[in-house]
C-alpha cells in the first residue's frame, strides 16, 4: 500500500519508510514536469550488509536537487528520487535477467567503474522487494503527475535531468532518442538557448536518452534528457572513482543562474510557440 501525504506545495509518497519528493504538486500553470532520478544517496541496511568492503558509489548525479532548487520558485512540477541508483535504477527497463553492465541493468552488480559490488549473489526475492519499495513507486508517481498535468494541457514536456563525469567535447548533452521524443523546432530552440549561455552542447552523443525519456514519450508528452558535466557545476577538473566531490561554490552559483535563465526561457518559448 502506498500512503499519500500533502503539505503545502509538496507531495510525498511513503513506501516502507521511503520518500519521494515532489515540488509544486498541483500547480498547473506550466506544462513542464522535471524528473531527477539519479541523485539519491539512500542505501538500505539490508543491502549494506552484502556489499564489498570500502566500495565507492561514484556517478550519482551529485547535488542536482540543490543545483535545480530554483525550479520550486518557477513553479515547475519536479519529482526527485532520494534512493541511490545503486539500489535500483528507475531509468532502466525491468528485464528478465541481470547481467554485469550497469548500462543495461535496473539492479547493478558492478559500479559504473566496473567494480564488483556484492560478496554474495542477490536473491530473486530481494530484487522483487526493491522493485516494490523503490522502483514502482517512482514510476507510479511520475505517471500520476503526467496524467494530472494532461488534465490541464493538451501537450506537456517531461525533462529528465542527469549529470556526468566523463571527459567529452561538450558540457551539456541533450537526448531525444535521436529525434523521436522532442520536436526538431523545440530541440533546436533549447540547444540555441544553452549555447548562447556559453554551454558546449552535443545532441544525442554520447547520451541519446534513457528509459524514462523513451517510456513516457507519446503524442501528448514530449520528452528530453539533459546531461550536465560535473565540470560545469562541481569543479573544473578530471573526476575519478569518488563520492560527494567538493563543490566550487563560484562555479556552482554561476551555472545555477544560467540554468535558471534557461528554464525561464523554455517556459516562455513553450507558452508562445508550442
Amino acid at each position: 500500500m502506498i500512503l499519500l501525504f500533502y503539505y503545502q506545495n509538496t507531495y510525498k509518497v511513503y513506501k516502507f519508510m521511503y520518500e519521494i519528493e515532489i515540488w509544486n504538486n498541483g500547480k498547473n500553470k506550466i506544462p513542464i514536469i522535471v524528473s531527477i532520478p539519479h541523485s539519491g544517496t539512500y542505501i538500505p541496511q539490508t543491502m549494506k550488509e552484502k556489499l564489498v568492503d570500502n566500495l565507492i558509489f561514484a556517478n550519482m548525479d551529485w547535488y542536482l536537487p540543490n543545483l535545480y532548487s530554483f525550479l520550486k520558485d518557477l513553479e515547475i512540477t519536479t519529482i526527485v528520487n532520494n534512493v541511490s541508483r545503486y539500489v535500483i535504477d528507475p531509468n532502466r527497463k525491468i528485464t528478465d535477467s541481470i547481467n554485469t553492465s550497469y548500462l543495461d541493468n535496473y539492479v547493478y552488480t558492478k559500479t559504473t567503474f566496473n567494480n564488483p559490488m556484492y560478496n554474495t549473489d542477490l536473491e530473486d526475492e530481494e530484487i522483487r522487494d526493491r522493485i516494490t519499495k523503490y522502483y514502482a513507486p517512482y514510476h507510479q508517481t511520475l505517471e500520476n503527475l503526467i496524467n494530472d498535468k494532461l488534465s490541464y494541457f493538451n501537450k506537456i514536456y517531461l525533462i529528465d535531468l542527469h549529470s556526468f563525469g566523463k571527459d567529452i567535447d561538450a558540457n551539456i548533452v541533450l537526448g531525444n532518442i535521436n529525434g523521436q521524443t522532442l520536436s526538431k523546432e523545440l530541440t533546436m530552440s533549447v540547444k540555441n538557448t544553452l549555447e548562447k549561455l556559453d554551454f558546449i552542447v552535443s545532441l544525442n552523443n554520447p547520451y541519446s536518452g534513457g528509459y524514462i525519456t523513451k517510456k513516457y514519450a507519446n503524442n501528448k508528452v514530449e520528452t528530453l534528457q539533459l546531461e550536465l558535466s560535473y565540470k560545469k557545476y562541481i569543479d573544473n577538473r578530471t573526476f575519478r572513482n569518488e563520492e560527494f566531490p567538493r563543490i566550487n561554490k563560484t562555479l556552482f552559483t554561476e551555472t545555477q543562474e544560467k540554468l535558471k535563465y534557461f528554464f525561464e526561457k523554455m517556459i516562455h518559448t513553450i507558452e508562445e510557440n508550442f
